[in-house]
């Protein structure tokens, strides 16, 4: 086992976990003309907001499969099957935004899937309660698996 690559990716899950509970924490405690406001300046003139972060997480998330191929720690049915747990619970996530936004919640134009979708949840994040449980529970646990058993806090 590769001790090097193992506490890289140790390292590096801390940080997505820590980041993905604050992002959940964004949605419920910071206002909605708060996060609006942000989400209008991110978008202006534009369909999308993110294309550079994208890319960057893109290329952490190869990171992370290779230190994971790398350190040994790959086990086929673990990552298979939380592979197919998140991509199912992204999708449902997804859904959970199926209303029409009303017209002072909808994004000005031009207007993508994407952007109408970051409008959607920005305006109702609670929409997805129950995905949004599933991943804090599962992240937290994750948080504390990481802490105690990666490093042995």
């Amino acid at each position: 086992m590769n001790e090097t690559a193992l506490l890289a990716l140790k390292i590096l899950l801390v940080f997505f976990v820590v980041y993905s509970l604050i992002k959940f924490f964004f949605f419920f405690f910071v206002k909605y003309e708060t996060r609006r406001k942000l989400l209008d300046n991110a978008y202006t003139g534009k369909m999308g907001a993110t294309k550079i972060q994208d890319l960057f997480f893109l290329i952490i998330i190869l990171i992370i499969i290779g230190l994971l191929f790398i350190s040994g720690g790959m086990e086929y049915i673990s990552f298979v099957s939380g592979l197919l747990a998140g991509m199912i619970l992204i999708q449902l996530y997804f859904h959970s935004f199926s209303k029409q936004l009303p017209a002072e919640k909808s994004p000005e134009p031009p207007v993508s899937a994407i952007k109408m979708m970051s409008y959607a949840i920005e305006a109702n994040p609670g929409l997805a309660w129950k995905e949004l449980v599933i991943m804090t529970v599962l992240f937290i646990w994750a948080l504390y698996m990481l802490l105690t058993q990666g490093f042995g806090l």
